[in-house]
């Protein structure tokens, strides 16, 4: 039982959920068309590349979470880095199985995802934002693996996928600038070249500012021109917005590493609510 703990923190579970959640939201807003059943495995297949991507994530990084997350399964010695390998080739040839079935498009996008995270992993990290864009990429590409089961045409519908996949890839890009910044001391020493370990605190901030009003000014479009309906608006301004612009607050007076990792927690909960503001928003 405790392998089985262990093994779900190494998946990040909760991630994998969500990137299920959004392959079913990206269909759902191109309409489902009778593929239900299609759908559900392709939502389970994202699950599952997410998870083999985090579980290598966590085998290549056991010195660097060593310093910047020491109570994690693997550098804390409660799971074998055998099962971190082991469970990554199961999770991607089960995500292709799956994805097979569904259709040729979709095994393109999960084929497509799990090149992507081998070289985040290997490659990408490492170097300033390319890191950062290709997590943004994929967050937001879960919502087109969605669409795509439809049919490829009904990706480029508005606002159908687009619109949560672009709203998703700023989300997830400031995300990724917030624990970069929390786990610079260990970036550092491992020789990532993330943006927070090259550059100065302030222009970060200045970065993360930017995004994120960016952000904030793009999800009250669709309630300006009505692509949804009056749930999406009050969901995305009193449990979106507000509470963003409120953490941005937070984070400008102070960046110990503390805040930044509340920062990352609160904002993996207002991601929760902005999914919630589609599926219930839709007209």
């Amino acid at each position: 039982m405790r392998n089985i703990i262990s093994l779900l923190r190494l998946l990040r579970i909760h991630n994998c959920l969500i990137a299920g959640v959004g392959v079913w939201l990206g269909g759902y807003l191109s309409g489902l068309q009778g593929n239900e059943y299609k759908l559900l495995l392709a939502s389970v297949a994202a699950s599952l590349v997410c998870g083999a991507g985090n579980a290598l994530n966590d085998y290549l990084d056991i010195e660097v979470d060593r310093i910047n997350h020491p109570k994690r399964v693997l550098p804390s010695g409660r799971l074998d880095p055998y099962y971190a390998v082991v469970s990554m080739v199961v999770l991607n040839i089960t995500a292709i199985g799956l994805s097979l079935i569904v259709n040729l498009w979709s095994l393109l996008v999960v084929l497509g995802a799990m090149g992507l995270l081998i070289i985040y992993n290997l490659r990408l990290k490492k170097m300033v934002l390319w890191g950062n864009l290709a997590v943004s990429f994929l967050s937001g590409a879960t919502f087109i693996a969605g669409a795509v089961v439809n049919s490829p045409s009904s990706v480029l519908e508005f606002p159908g996928p687009l619109v949560p996949a672009i709203f998703a890839f700023l989300f997830h890009f400031g995300r990724e600038l917030i624990k970069d910044a929390a786990d610079s001391k260990g970036d550092r020493g491992a020789q990532y070249r993330t943006l927070p370990s090259v550059i100065s605190s302030r222009i970060v901030t200045v970065v993360l500012i930017v995004n994120y009003l960016i952000l904030i000014a793009l999800t009250t479009c669709p309630i300006l021109w009505e692509w949804y309906n009056s749930i999406y608006k009050s969901i995305v301004i009193y449990a979106v917005d507000i509470p963003m612009l409120m953490l941005l607050i937070y984070l400008v007076f102070s960046q110990n590493s503390k805040r930044l990792v509340i920062s990352g927690h609160v904002l993996k909960v207002l991601m929760v609510f902005g999914l919630f503001a589609f599926i219930l928003g839709k007209q």
